[in-house]
């Protein structure tokens, strides 16, 4: 089944303008829509200073970040690469997973698809801040990207298939999870940064393999 790709009305208004607060207010909705369609406990891969803490995923059962850098407030959270933290915890109490890269964040989602399990019917969230516009632009790719879609060397038009290059990634990452992509909200930033904030829901619809049996 195909998943339902949606806008809300407050995406819709704030993926129309250039400042960086209406940006923000974006990320903001993506996110709450998220957290009414999945609940559980959030994993926060780039939690900074804990903006979108404050503003939405206080309000979930649970909350973890992780961040380089310490934050003086009563968050719980890991100060370290995310990608190492990923790779050594329990993922399976995290029902979401918010990674809000300045860039490309498909390093962190294959780990995540790599180390979660997800039974036949559970709902698993992914919130992605996709950044990798400009550098398609540039006549690059991230690798991780460029893996996890598939594609090979460097293709010519990257920028005008970003958003068949992003679809191509998501397939992926439904098919190492056992999950079908039902839900997908999409605000886009409308900077030379062609920057795209996802949030995506993931049922499970069988018993996934192993974790050592796929590649993180």
């Amino acid at each position: 089944m195909a998943p339902r790709s949606r806008f809300s009305t407050a995406i819709r208004k704030t993926a129309k303008v250039h400042n960086a607060a209406e940006h923000h207010e974006a990320k903001v909705a993506v996110r709450r829509l998220v957290l009414q369609a999945v609940g559980g406990q959030v994993f926060d891969a780039f939690a900074g200073a804990g903006v979108m803490y404050r503003r939405v995923w206080r309000e979930a059962p649970g909350y973890c970040g992780c961040d380089l850098l310490w934050s003086r407030d009563d968050r719980l959270a890991f100060v370290a690469d995310n990608r190492r933290v990923l790779r050594a915890i329990d993922l399976q109490p995290y029902s979401i997973f918010d990674l809000d890269a300045h860039g490309s964040p498909w390093e962190q989602a294959w780990i995540v698809a790599s180390r979660r399990l997800v039974a036949p019917g559970e709902r698993v969230g992914l919130v992605l801040t996709e950044g990798s516009g400009l550098k398609l632009k540039m006549g690059g790719y991230p690798r991780a990207l460029l893996w996890i879609a598939g594609l090979e060397g460097t293709p010519s038009g990257g920028a005008a298939l970003h958003g068949e290059i992003i679809g191509r990634a998501l397939r992926r990452l439904a098919m190492a999870m056992c999950c079908r992509l039902a839900d997908r909200w999409e605000a886009k930033g409308k900077t030379g940064a062609a920057v795209r904030y996802l949030g995506l829901v993931f049922v499970g619809e069988k018993k996934s393999p192993p974790a050592g049996g796929r590649r993180a």
